[in-house]
């Protein structure tokens, strides 16, 4: 968990920084490098970063090399998935021609290992020096936010790297009785195996295909508008769609574009009744069509399910018809 403080303007707390004050170059190591490479030296282990309060600085300043490296996701020929170094390894030439790395980048690496096991020490100490430190598949980055006049609101750079989950709803009686649901541990399967749509297409060609030729809907809505999807979207539909059917094999294709509906389209729309008002009217005809008359109706005793984005979306028209500006954020 790291709090994320209003000053942030650079990511030296999370990142890092040289200092000189001690008479040679010294890297003072930020928190989420120290994790980083923590995972590192766990890779069978998921981990989980938290920037609690998120938005109370702007993302796009203080995480601006994650947010440009996680563009950089790769699948080798060994079924591993690397980035570019969020730290490059720093390296000089000698007088014989020779290279090696800076004094101060071995030592920040050597202090970044001290926790690390014995018997993985020399191959990642070997993999940080020679390739620098860049994000591991096992690092999973949340964020929490709370959307009021004391945050910064998010561009779409930040919401196209996003998935969106909102949590209004609230059970004033829930965890009064117990501590609340036991969440099962479902093993190492969390740690995504693909980077691109292009890594799974072919071995779940059917699945992908519907959930293209929604998407191909979706973007006909937003034709002309600046809320228009393109590749990286597509390709965590894609992912998304397939990860949720291999962890939940009952669940259906609806619940899949209904969750992604929210999380991925709806919270890039945001302005006035000229800029909104078609594409939402235009969204909520193509849930309703696809998703909204997929839901079965409950059994008796059981919850009634509802479609998330098509709620969210009568909430923001009502929003654009009461002010006549509308958002995703409440």
């Amino acid at each position: 968990m790291v709090q994320v403080k209003p000053n942030w303007h650079d990511s030296t707390e999370l990142i890092g920084y040289v200092t000189r004050i001690s008479g040679k170059p010294e890297y003072v190591a930020g928190d989420f490098i120290k994790f980083v490479v923590k995972a590192w030296y766990n890779e069978d282990t998921p981990y989980f970063l938290c920037l609690d309060e998120m938005n109370l600085a702007p993302v796009e300043q203080y995480f601006a090399e994650y947010l440009s490296v996680i563009e950089s996701r790769k699948m080798n020929s060994d079924g591993i998935i690397s980035t570019d170094p969020i730290l490059k390894a720093a390296y000089h030439r000698k007088e014989d021609g020779t290279v090696e790395p800076d004094e101060w980048y071995v030592r920040l690496v050597d202090n970044l290992l001290v926790e690390c096991p014995n018997e993985k020490l020399f191959a990642v100490r070997k993999q940080l020096l020679e390739e620098g430190i860049s994000i591991p598949q096992n690092l999973f980055v949340v964020g929490t936010v709370n959307m009021d006049e004391t945050t910064f609101s998010f561009s779409r750079k930040v919401l196209d790297r996003a998935m969106t989950i909102e949590m209004n709803e609230v059970d004033l009686s829930a965890g009064l009785k117990d501590s609340g649901d036991e969440i099962g541990y479902i093993g190492n399967s969390i740690i995504g195996d693909a980077a691109e749509g292009c890594d799974i297409y072919e071995d779940n060609r059917d699945l992908c295909d519907q959930v293209l030729a929604y998407l191909v809907k979706v973007n006909a809505i937003l034709e002309g508008t600046p809320f228009k999807i393109a590749y990286r979207t597509r390709n965590e539909f894609l992912m998304y769609a397939v990860n949720r059917k291999a962890l939940a094999p009952d669940s259906q294709l609806w619940q899949t574009l209904d969750e992604m509906t929210s999380m991925k389209i709806l919270s890039r729309i945001e302005g006035d009744e000229e800029r909104t008002k078609k594409v939402l009217d235009g969204l909520k005809t193509l849930v309703e069509e696809q998703i909204a008359s997929s839901i079965t109706p409950a059994e008796e005793d059981k919850p009634v399910q509802k479609s998330i984005s098509a709620t969210k979306i009568d909430e923001m028209l009502a929003k654009l018809k009461a002010t006549g500006f509308t958002s995703y954020w409440a």
